[in-house]
């Protein structure tokens, strides 16, 4: 944990320091060192949130661009009883996890059920090796290419294909011999898709971690550098893509600084 109660107050850990967890009110013991990040650890060794992540950089440097007093929020539930600490809760009662390990798709559901308004932001260096962006894809609302369905292939233009619907008005019965449909150069349209791009892209996931496409909220990935990629389906024929969305933008949004 970054944070226990020093004489009720929340304090990061601190060289032979003790506290009391946020949590479960439990003595805590501060962990310092050149080869591990500063943290507080329960003196049982035990830690009273089985959802909680061994914490990396990469946690703190995400709850590091929210204020102190959003971090590490502990979320009671009145009928259960059943708590857990958020990695942060905004003032608008929205939940951000920061997930560096794969999860399992029951504690997903647990987490998404208990926590009803969050989003999670996925440490996608870990992957980044298996997970390939390919062409932009015009502005889903975009009146000009509502016939058109896109779907990701190693043979057209930048990954990218596209058939119609019109040419296929059975295209939802017969989804999985997609392949089979007439295919269109994509380079026709490749400059009227530039006008319309908003951010949207046909992605390539080798070994995917299939649990994502699966949460019933928001799934944001971080690669590292300034940008975010939100997980989405895409059109009719709900494609699986992303969109690049501005990591900066997302903080100021999430801190309810920019609403446009």
């Amino acid at each position: 944990m970054k944070y226990s109660l020093v004489n009720n107050k929340k304090v990061e850990a601190f060289p032979k320091g003790r506290g009391i967890c946020i949590c479960c009110q439990g003595e805590t013991v501060s962990k310092c060192g050149s080869k591990i990040i500063n943290h507080w650890a329960h003196k049982n060794l035990k830690h009273c949130d089985n959802w909680w992540d061994n914490e990396t950089e990469w946690h703190r440097q995400w709850k590091s661009y929210f204020p102190t007093d959003w971090q590490e929020i502990v979320h009671f539930d009145d009928k259960s009883g059943e708590k857990h600490i958020a990695d942060v809760k905004t003032d608008s009662g929205f939940i951000l996890e920061f997930q560096n390990s794969p999860i399992p798709l029951d504690e997903l559901k647990l987490r998404e059920s208990f926590y009803k308004k969050m989003i999670w932001i996925v440490n996608a260096k870990k992957f980044e090796k298996n997970f390939h962006i390919l062409g932009k894809l015009p502005n889903p609302n975009d009146s000009n290419f509502q016939d058109l369905a896109f779907w990701p292939t190693k043979k057209d233009n930048k990954g990218r294909s596209f058939w119609k619907y019109s040419e296929n008005p059975d295209w939802e019965k017969e989804i999985d011999d997609i392949v089979m449909y007439r295919s269109h150069n994509f380079s026709k349209i490749e400059k009227y898709v530039e006008k319309s791009y908003i951010g949207h892209h046909l992605f390539e996931w080798k070994k995917p971690r299939y649990v994502w496409f699966q949460s019933n909220t928001d799934v944001f990935l971080d690669f590292g550098d300034k940008y975010l990629w939100k997980l989405m389906k895409y059109g009719q024929n709900k494609v699986l893509s992303v969109k690049k969305i501005n990591k900066d933008y997302f903080i100021e949004r999430a801190k309810g600084k920019n609403k446009t």
